[in-house]
């Protein structure tokens, strides 16, 4: 699932990057985009997911679970911000302006991965049991699209650092906490979920789920983006459905496509200048700009994919044996026999 999304994701920023005005106009293309709305909220979800399973996993819980991940929520922070570095605007930046400053704290993606990773780490170091766990992060999950008009009308009103408004719910951020960090937190509470479903396939389980929820919404009625809730519920049936289609490929692809999902925020990192351009440095989108059409697009977006994928999935594999080369000699020093104790010259001491 998380090779589907980061693909997706991947695919659709190019093409957005390129596709002409009148393309985006045809019947097929406005079909996709409103399929494409899935991609992000599907990247949290995941992530979340996988965030979830590695912690019952390996059993960490309380300030060793912080220490684990804390640092992971700085570093995507840290890589967030870089990608929005305005270096074709930095006298404004140095001088304070508030359009550039909103700019550069604006969420993305990764903000939004990183914001609700703290989050969810705060949450499993203090709450023990998978079942508290599970109540803890389904309950949190839910409960912030149903609060996000509240926060969204507090920070319209103003007050609010700059900094807090882009990460609370920024007008201009495109992933705010509010309420994008539901699907990573529903996400954690659906690896845990199905870390005890022994009986049924996966596969099905979201699938059904998916369904269900896509159907409560249509007979709820109504357009579900006049409501956060029923939007984020609606999404989450798209995500499931999709989450389960994509675990019931075939066993096969596991080998092809997991190497891809493992690497999904490093291919995301590196995808973005390529299709967007970085800082100073044009991307797709201003080298190309919206002249393509559907052919020459998919051709640049597979092109984007491979070009990514040949730079990340290298670099992540040199990246895991430093770290494992790291962890042997630190077990090998933790295993060495400390030195005896120096006796001090002319015998055993005074007395």
């Amino acid at each position: 699932a998380r090779a589907v999304a980061v693909i997706a994701m991947v695919m659709g920023h190019t093409l957005d990057a390129v596709l002409s005005d009148e393309v985006r106009q045809t019947t097929g293309v406005m079909v996709y985009w409103s399929f494409r709305a899935v991609t992000a909220p599907l990247f949290l979800f995941v992530a979340g997911w996988a965030f979830a399973t590695t912690v019952r996993r390996t059993g960490l819980g309380g300030t060793a679970l912080l220490r684990r991940y804390l640092p992971r929520v700085g570093l995507l922070f840290f890589w967030g911000y870089l990608l929005r570095w305005p270096g074709w605007a930095l006298a404004a930046f140095f001088e304070g302006r508030r359009d550039i400053w909103r700019h550069f704290l604006a969420f993305d993606a990764l903000h939004g991965v990183a914001g609700a990773l703290g989050m969810g780490a705060l949450v499993l170091a203090v709450v023990r049991g998978a079942r508290a766990r599970l109540w803890a992060l389904g309950g949190l999950g839910l409960l912030i699209p149903l609060v996000t008009p509240g926060v969204r009308a507090s920070v319209e009103r103003g007050g609010w650092p700059l900094v807090l408004e882009q990460a609370l719910a920024g007008a201009t951020s495109s992933f705010p906490l509010f309420p994008w960090s539901a699907y990573f937190l529903v996400g954690a509470g659906v690896g845990l979920v199905l870390a005890g479903v022994t009986r049924l396939p996966h596969a099905m389980v979201l699938a059904g789920v998916g369904t269900a929820l896509l159907a409560g919404v249509s007979l709820w009625g109504g357009d579900p983006r006049d409501y956060d809730a029923t939007l984020v519920l609606w999404r989450l049936g798209l995500v499931a459905s999709v989450a389960g289609a994509a675990m019931a490929l075939p066993p096969v692809l596991d080998g092809v496509l997991g190497p891809v999902g493992r690497a999904s925020l490093w291919v995301y990192v590196a995808h973005l200048p390529l299709a967007y351009g970085w800082s100073t440095f044009p991307g797709l989108a201003s080298r190309v700009g919206r002249t393509q059409g559907v052919l020459p697009a998919l051709g640049l977006a597979l092109g984007v994919l491979a070009v990514s994928l040949g730079v990340v999935l290298p670099l992540k594999t040199l990246y895991g044996r430093w770290r494992q080369r790291r962890a042997r000699r630190g077990a090998a020093r933790a295993r060495r026999p400390a030195p005896a104790p120096r006796r001090r010259p002319g015998g055993a001491g005074p007395g």
